[in-house]
């Protein structure tokens, strides 16, 4: 039988001094194979290509939040598997309301409305919103609008919004040259600095780490719930590559770009917090009955970082 965590945090309401928030200083991971360069593009026609060696050193960065504390997890069974639903709901809907979605890290979780449909975008610094590449171009059209609306519920929208348009969208020549789904992955970089008022997620990697049988979260803004309303399901991986992660998280179309994540890194000591590994790009596909994502490795945070760290 499969055991499903739920989260059970706590929250240090009471912060000392300013609430502003730095991203930590990076710091040494495992070994990992010398990564390729990354060609960078956006809808307006800019490209930008890094050297492989813009990697080396980029390995994980603790949540991005001064005076929060958490702790996940109490479990709860779930039955295995049975008959996959074409909503990527795998058996009995485990999916939950988040509850406070205004609270770190869930208001680092936004709902990514776009001219080509609706996503979700997590924030791993001040402007910087990642979510899944087909979430920013798909079809072989650019999202030209987007609107970002962090740790909504409804109208509720406790950090306000924020908008652009097709020069701010962000995936690689990779995704955009056929779509493999190892590549499914892309960002915003925001007119404004929200991140500031909703902290983001640490994040981390690790080529040599072992995730199968981890338990993770997946969380955003389903497409089958009400509008512009957040939920999470938490639950183990079923399989990895290098490049891909397999879980047996409830989702739904609109989740895509949510972050798969947990309470501090799998390998200790490499991300401290809450921090993600991953950004839920798929549903269940063929014979395989679980859900996927695109997982954190060297190209991918050499394409993230080189925006955070962009004014």
């Amino acid at each position: 039988m499969n055991k499903r965590p739920r989260k059970i945090f706590t929250l240090a309401l009471a912060v000392a001094g300013s609430t502003a928030v730095a991203l930590t200083a990076l710091t040494a991971g495992s070994a990992a194979a010398e990564p390729a360069g990354v060609t960078m593009v956006n809808g307006a026609g800019k490209t930008i290509t890094l050297p492989a060696e813009a990697a080396a050193t980029l390995k994980s960065a603790s949540a991005g939040h001064s005076g929060y504390s958490g702790k996940a997890k109490a479990a709860k069974a779930k039955e295995e598997p049975g008959s996959i639903g074409i909503n990527s709901v795998i058996g009995p809907d485990g999916r939950v309301q988040e509850s406070i979605p205004a609270s770190y890290p869930w208001g680092a979780i936004a709902h990514l409305e776009t001219n080509q449909g609706g996503c979700t975008g997590f924030m791993l610094s001040r402007d910087v919103l990642v979510t899944a590449g087909h979430c920013v171009h798909w079809g072989g059209s650019w999202v030209t609008s987007y609107t970002v609306t962090p740790g909504r519920t409804g109208n509720t929208k406790p950090f306000g919004s924020c908008s652009g348009g097709i020069a701010d969208v962000w995936t690689t020549s990779n995704w955009i040259n056929g779509y493999p789904s190892d590549h499914d992955y892309g960002l915003v970089k925001l007119t404004c600095d929200i991140g500031y008022s909703t902290g983001w997620f640490g994040w981390w990697y690790n080529p040599n780490e072992n995730l199968v049988n981890q338990s993770f979260y997946v969380e955003g803004y389903p497409g089958d719930k009400p509008y512009g309303t957040m939920w999470w399901d938490g639950d183990t991986t079923y399989s990895q590559t290098a490049n891909k992660l397999w879980y047996w998280i409830d989702t739904f179309g609109g989740q895509s770009g949510s972050p798969v994540y947990h309470y501090n890194s799998v390998t200790p000591g490499l991300c401290g917090g809450w921090c993600v590994t991953g950004i839920h790009t798929n549903g269940v596909a063929g014979t395989n009955p679980a859900n996927s994502g695109t997982r954190f490795r060297a190209d991918v945070m050499q394409f993230i970082n080189y925006w955070i760290a962009q004014p």
